[in-house]
């Protein structure tokens, strides 16, 4: 069973965000990897990350594996995060929309850090970086739902199923 994503949720999710996804490996021991991108379905109870099979091959060979996973969402800007949870995650077929959310999340990112003080060079290299030709899909419906943001509400479940 899911849980459905507040408009406001599905709103930041898909902004200017850092986005980790991590698994536990068949060892037990946790792996890593950053996201470029995420779209939330209409109904708001699925949500898709974007990543590079190479540098995700950790993570993917975990969730192949039967791992539950997490993904972090955290805005630079503000430090506002939101972690979601999940049993499983399904690969789906990339299509022309994913390659589209890659683009404009790898834009927005950058644009993101400018603001903060850092150089164009930085995003501009981030979005060279960003360009995986070897893009993967990752679906998942979230189980739980907890803010993140640094303070005294840190931890604290938004939503369970």
């Amino acid at each position: 069973m899911s849980v459905q994503l507040t408009a406001g949720q599905a709103a930041f999710l898909q902004g200017p965000v850092s986005i980790n996804v991590a698994a536990s490996g068949r060892d037990g021991w946790p792996c890593v990897c950053r996201a470029q991108g995420c779209m939330v379905a209409r109904d708001r109870r699925t949500v898709t990350v974007l990543l590079s099979a190479r540098r995700g091959r950790e993570v993917l060979d975990a969730l192949e594996g039967g791992s539950s996973l997490a993904a972090v969402f955290s805005r630079p800007a503000t430090h506002a995060t939101l972690q979601l949870k999940a049993g499983h995650a399904t690969r789906v077929a990339l299509n022309a929309t994913h390659r589209d959310c890659d683009a404009r999340y790898a834009r927005a990112f950058a644009d993101e850090l400018v603001t903060l003080g850092y150089g164009a060079e930085l995003g501009q290299g981030l979005m060279a970086m960003m360009a995986a030709r070897d893009l993967v899909a990752l679906r998942f419906a979230p189980e739980i739902i907890f803010d993140q943001t640094p303070g005294p509400a840190a931890g604290r479940v938004l939503a369970a199923a």
